[in-house]
């Protein structure tokens, strides 16, 4: 278990702040076909949308968190919130599933259903569901740019982390892309699932039992 709780607090980022409910629609029209630019360009214009998107974490701007993600993450996530209200989950993917149990553990119906998405993505801010020091210590390194998508390695305390951070153009801006990250965290747990013999759901339960327990105290 020690590589799933290697990606335990990127997986309340990932599956429950950026997916905490996005109902406010998508940005209108398709990707634009980008103006070719310079590498480094590009890459500077990537390292500008990571910097903004670690700037409304540490702010606890919910609004301005979710304006930085993509529409394929939108698209993708936008199911976790649903799920959580219904309790519909059997067609959601692990990380998906992750993500719709941590808010119910974390909010009532009621909750959900009042609050907005950026009001959610706030609400675990100050929880401290990405940890008490990810945000503050996060930083990214070697960005690679490969036409209208960009990667960079993500580093915690100076430490490279095995999740992805991925941006894609999309109207001529970068926005960080989660799609890669939930589908590692998938393969991680059907891994772990079948290499112990155990069901796909009690391997998710456990993850959020085991964050849930290393929790810091919301200040």
């Amino acid at each position: 278990m020690k590589t799933v709780a290697a990606v335990r607090n990127a997986l309340l980022g990932v599956a429950i702040l950026a997916g905490a409910g996005i109902s406010a629609g998508y940005p209108e029209g398709s990707p634009a076909q980008a103006q070719v630019a310079p590498a480094h360009q590009d890459a500077a214009a990537v390292g500008e949308t990571f910097v903004a998107a670690r700037q409304a974490l540490l702010a606890k701007d919910g609004s301005g968190v979710l304006e930085l993600l993509s529409r394929e993450s939108l698209a993708r996530v936008e199911r976790t919130r649903k799920a959580a209200l219904d309790g519909e989950m059997a067609a959601l993917g692990p990380s998906e599933k992750f993500g719709a149990l941590g808010l119910q553990h974390y909010l009532k119906p009621a909750e959900l259903r009042r609050m907005t998405p950026a009001q959610i993505v706030e609400f675990g801010l100050r929880k401290n569901w990405l940890g008490p020091n990810v945000i503050t210590q996060a930083g990214m390194e070697r960005v690679s740019v490969r036409g209208d998508r960009a990667s960079g390695t993500l580093v915690v305390n100076q430490r490279p982390v095995m999740v992805p951070a991925d941006f894609v153009r999309e109207n001529g801006e970068w926005r960080v892309d989660l799609t890669r990250a939930m589908d590692l965290t998938d393969a991680i747990v059907r891994g772990t699932a079948m290499a112990t013999k155990r069901s796909e759901d009690a391997v998710v339960r456990e993850m959020l039992d085991r964050a849930v327990r290393n929790q810091a105290p919301a200040r």
